[in-house]
């Protein structure tokens, strides 16, 4: 009888604690200016949750339940968008322009202007830098333009990792920098490492700071002098499958390409040639699929008859391989050592068949 008394009680709280957690405890309420239209697209950008949100009588409203400090993303159908932060158990008001996509005002949240203080401090030098790009190409004094905003590039740097280091704690900083380094390109590993370096505390902590460093593994996953992640995946058939780490003891050419991606296509004579002249037991070409469609795969397939392996989840950018690989545009292309290390990178036209006959021939 106690036995189920505590099971009973067991069960009660359990109940609780779950409505506890589902409760709402944060309030947002906008204020638009210049209203454009009757909804707008409010973003959880840690949950990836957009709510459509009416506005009435000018102002919009949402309850949301929060574990941390959380960036929110107003986008309009044209995906120009603003963003704004929210605490749990706050109520946070805020003005927002929609004619000029500009946020006016926030109260009620205390990270909102860490955030905010970044972009205040850069956004003159990045409205001259444009001024000077624009004068560029027509200027006679384009090497004076030229150091102009090779100089603001680098204040804006130091500016950068001036905020780092005073605002080393807070999720605002943590989400700027996994912006930075998830949307920059050219951001090597090592660099977006001293990036996160720099946060402390509740910002390393925060979702944001876990998710940098999975950003980082992506980078080095297609960077000189790291490991190429194994991965398996079918064939056209969908009866065969193939594992890079099969390929081990060829160098070998992993091609991520696309039926409708114009410079993929462009590539494949190129890759065709090298293939020709360098194919056997010391050399293999993987080329691995980002199409969401599989009859269009198929389709190329037929069209460009390349003679190697050709393997596909017909999953796009949804891809198991982009939960591996930093793969933010198409085509690219890594060539890898016996060993499965990466020793070279996006080798266009004839530039692959001159690195394997450094590799290969004469030996």
């Amino acid at each position: 009888m106690k036995r189920n008394t505590l099971i009973l009680l067991l069960l009660a709280l359990s109940q609780f604690v779950w409505a506890g957690k589902k409760k709402n405890n944060c309030v947002i309420q906008g204020k638009i200016d210049n209203s454009t239209g009757k909804a707008i697209f409010l973003k959880n950008l840690i949950e990836k949750k957009v709510d459509t949100l009416n506005i009435v009588d000018g102002e919009f409203k949402i309850n949301c339940n929060l574990t941390e400090p959380t960036p929110f993303q107003i986008t309009t159908e044209t995906n120009s968008y603003v963003i704004f932060f929210a605490e749990p158990d706050a109520k946070v008001k805020l003005n927002y322009d929609q004619k000029e996509m500009r946020i006016t005002k926030v109260e009620g949240s205390t990270t909102y202007p860490v955030f905010e203080s970044l972009l205040k401090m850069q956004a003159p030098l990045q409205k001259e830098a444009q001024r000077l790009n624009q004068l560029g190409p027509s200027s006679s004094n384009k090497d004076s333009i030229q150091q102009l905003i090779t100089q603001i590039n680098k204040t804006m740097k130091s500016n950068f990792f001036s905020y780092l280091q005073t605002n080393a704690e807070s999720e605002a900083t943590a989400f700027i920098v996994y912006n930075t380094v998830s949307t920059g390109q050219s951001i090597q590993s090592h660099i977006a490492d001293t990036m996160l370096k720099q946060l402390k505390g509740k910002a390393l902590n925060s979702y944001f700071g876990k998710e940098i460093s999975s950003i980082i593994k992506r980078k080095q996953s297609v960077e000189v002098g790291f490991m190429a992640p194994d991965f398996t995946l079918p064939d056209s058939s969908g009866e065969v499958s193939y594992s890079l780490s099969k390929l081990i003891g060829k160098y070998v050419l992993v091609d991520f390409w696309a039926s409708w991606c114009g410079p993929c296509k462009q590539e494949i004579p190129f890759l065709k040639k090298a293939y020709e002249k360098f194919r056997g037991n010391e050399f293999e070409i993987l080329s691995v699929s980002l199409d969401d469609k599989r009859n269009n795969w198929t389709a190329a397939l037929r069209q460009f008859e390349m003679p190697w392996p050709q393997i596909s989840d017909s999953k796009g950018f949804k891809s198991i391989i982009n939960e591996l690989y930093y793969i933010p545009s198409i085509p690219k292309t890594l060539l890898l050592d016996k060993t499965g290390k990466i020793i070279a990178t996006d080798l266009r036209g004839d530039a692959l068949e001159t690195k394997l006959s450094e590799l290969l021939v004469g030996k």
